[in-house]
């Protein structure tokens, strides 16, 4: 063995000069690879690879009646990640609304075949705070444009800061080009309607749902957005404390968020002034930093989620409305397991990696191309057949729309 290296040490002092260019060669070439590698994880599958619809694509939707989505209706659940694929069939989680809906796609009972899109392995942008993803997602580019950044981006929001106006949310671009319509906006935290949509006065109706309106139900007073003989008061008058989260009236919350935008766009003002309504869900996110991924209670918080998706449907069909509605499901991140006790921010591949999921009578049944959450912007335009603002980095996916691509 002395040997081998003795001759090994000689052929390098006999060939010093090509010694050091094939070893400066070699860690070139480790160090671009390296280099690509940690570029591809934070940046590169962050970027969108989808369409920028034309205008003669919006004039397909916009010429013809049977191609129009009256409304959009964006079901919004906060630190979801990719947990609703794991559990479609693992029961007693096995999320049948979420299924039927996101997944299988159903007929109404008028005949219009509504189809489904999902994906389990969306992109959550960098870092995976949730101030930075919703702002994107409202706002279709990456943080470091919109610019709500920094450790204290989520109190930020709350407080009322708000992304840089080069880049407006889809709701203002479609307000701008429809001034006759409206926007109703509910959720259980207050970032959404205090920061991430812009004030746009009396376009845009937006309640935040508080622990005060629990208790006012709890005590028979009246609560803004709903009504007097809601069913939704009687099941919190008496539901049981202990829910497995850190914050026991957490879903009772989203109940009432929910229940604020059924009853809003439901009502025959609403079906028809409404085009866009937004429902912003946190218990799913409570449960993430409260137990860590994967753990019984943030499958009982996805699985809490997925019983107001059916009443969002439920709602939806007695009304006659699902056969022009478009529904989204978004997330903007994952969570850890409870490593550090932070829950999320990071890379890691939980963190990052979201569920994304539309249904309606224009989409693609099946799987959807490559999303990040950069690209919810454009497809809410797309869909209402409104031009995509120029200065958006988001596309519509690949395989999400028929009449796309």
């Amino acid at each position: 063995m002395k040997g081998f290296f003795a001759k090994i040490g000689a052929a390098i002092k006999a060939h010093k000069a090509r010694t050091v260019v094939i070893a400066s060669v070699a860690l070139i070439l480790i160090s671009a690879i390296v280099a690509l590698s940690c570029l591809g994880v934070y940046v590169f599958n962050r970027f969108s690879t989808g369409y920028i619809p034309t205008d003669e694509d919006l004039a397909v939707i916009n010429g013809n009646v049977a191609n129009q989505y009256d409304r959009v209706v964006i079901i919004g659940v906060d630190g979801a990640g990719k947990y609703p694929g794991e559990m479609l069939d693992d029961d007693p989680y096995s999320l049948p609304n979420f299924k039927h809906l996101f997944v299988d796609g159903f007929e109404t009972a008028g005949g219009t075949r509504i189809n489904a899109s999902v994906t389990y392995s969306g992109m959550a942008v960098y870092p995976t705070i949730s101030a930075q993803n919703w702002t994107s997602m409202f706002h279709g580019v990456r943080p470091s444009y919109h610019g709500i950044t920094g450790s204290n981006s989520n109190k930020d929001l709350s407080n009322g800061k708000q992304a840089d106006e080069k880049y407006p949310s889809f709701i203002k671009v479609f307000l701008e080009a429809h001034s006759d319509a409206k926007v109703f906006s509910a959720g259980t935290w207050d970032a959404i309607n205090n920061g991430a949509i812009e004030d746009l006065g009396d376009k845009v109706v937006k309640i935040n749902t508080t622990c005060e309106d629990v208790y006012k139900i709890k005590n028979d007073e009246d609560v803004e957005g709903l009504a007097a003989d809601s069913v939704i008061k009687g099941f919190i008058k008496n539901a049981v404390e202990g829910n497995s989260t850190a914050d026991p009236d957490c879903f009772l919350r989203d109940m009432i968020t929910a229940q604020r935008v059924i009853e809003a766009t439901t009502s025959e003002e609403g079906k028809s002034a409404y085009k866009i309504a937004y429902m912003h869900l946190n218990q799913v996110d409570s449960a993430g930093h409260s137990y860590g991924y994967n753990k019984q209670a943030y499958a009982r918080a996805v699985a809490r989620v997925d019983d107001i998706i059916g009443k969002v449907y439920e709602a939806y069909e007695n009304a006659n409305m699902l056969d022009n509605t478009l529904f989204i499901f978004c997330t903007d991140h994952g969570h850890r397991y409870l490593q550090n006790g932070t829950g999320h921010g990071g890379n890691s591949k939980v963190e990052r990696t979201v569920t994304f999921a539309i249904a309606g009578k224009t989409v693609k049944q099946g799987t959807l191309g490559k999303y990040v959450n950069t690209d919810l912007a454009p497809i809410v335009a797309y869909a209402l057949g409104v031009k995509a603002a120029d200065t958006w980095q988001g596309r519509v996916p690949y395989n999400a729309f028929t009449l796309l691509g």
